[in-house]
């Protein structure tokens, strides 16, 4: 879970909560287009942070996705029923081959999983408003994730506005069913259908790349720090399994060493306690 702490103050009580345990709208703190305040910008709802990844849950979520190269992103949210591409801070999508593989993506899933009900086109053209600094444009123009998505699950328009669990929330459990089941097959649909669209995979079976594959000695010996994405670029890497295993292993060496001092301390000052002085039986 990326917002716990938003997750937190959801759960006691405060169910029209969307940003993190400092104040900060996460799906605003990213880097493209970052900071822009439109007209209706509303501080509270759409804290963009003091600057690009100035959260730590954002921070991680990218580090993720450059160390993962995704061909695939969704970002799955509620409030309606739609099926956005880019872009979410203007009225347009990309251009050429890119929207034509997304578009079509899209209306298949849409015909699939939504009874055509879904609208399809980009989050800044669909919604009635720009969103600037989210993760959907970020994995597309930065990460140059092929096929970026944000999916809108649910959305009850009858809901009052100050009743956020009814208006992003099936209440009762048929509907319930029916977005679990409706969405997760969405997805099986877009895992299989979206390689094709990249024409990645063919009809055959793949053949596994000998080349690609790496020893758990080379990835321990910094291949994860060396490498290149699929683009040629140098990346940012994961580090942070290494990075724990580095912290533990020193703060174990230095308790150690603290415990070893302490207990050679404690022997000292049992010897000078027990020692008596030597007196000589002898006259002098």
């Amino acid at each position: 879970m990326e917002n716990f702490n938003g997750r937190k103050r959801v759960e006691a009580g405060d169910l029209c909560e969307r940003r993190n345990g400092r104040g900060v709208d996460l799906n605003r703190n990213w880097s493209v287009d970052w900071g822009k305040k439109e007209k209706d910008y509303d501080p509270y709802e759409e804290n963009p942070g003091i600057a690009p990844f100035s959260e730590p849950e954002s921070q991680i979520m990218r580090k993720l996705a450059i160390s993962f190269e995704p061909h695939i992103w969704v970002n799955v949210h509620s409030g309606m029923k739609a099926l956005f591409m880019p872009y979410d801070h203007k009225n347009t999508t990309p251009d050429g081959l890119p929207l034509q593989r997304m578009k079509s993506l899209l209306e298949e899933v849409n015909q699939l999983h939504c009874e055509k009900r879904c609208v399809i086109g980009s989050g800044g053209g669909s919604v009635g408003y720009f969103a600037h600094g989210t993760a959907t444009d970020f994995m597309y123009d930065v990460v140059r994730v092929p096929l970026a998505f944000t999916f809108e699950i649910y959305g009850d328009a009858t809901a009052a506005s100050n009743d956020c669990f009814k208006m992003f929330n099936p209440t009762d459990r048929d509907s319930y069913n029916t977005v679990l089941e409706d969405w997760s097959a969405a997805f099986f649909t877009v895992f299989k259908l979206g390689p094709h669209q990249l024409g990645e995979i063919q009809s055959k079976a793949s053949v596994v790349k000998l080349d690609k594959l790496v020893s758990i000695d080379e990835y321990l010996d910094g291949y994860l720090m060396e490498r290149r994405n699929r683009y040629g670029k140098k990346m940012e890497v994961l580090e942070l399994g290494m990075q724990e295993i580095r912290t533990y292993y020193r703060l174990f060496l230095l308790s150690s060493v603290l415990l070893l001092c302490m207990f050679c301390s404690r022997i000292s000052k049992t010897k000078t306690k027990g020692s008596r002085p030597i007196v000589s039986a002898i006259p002098l």
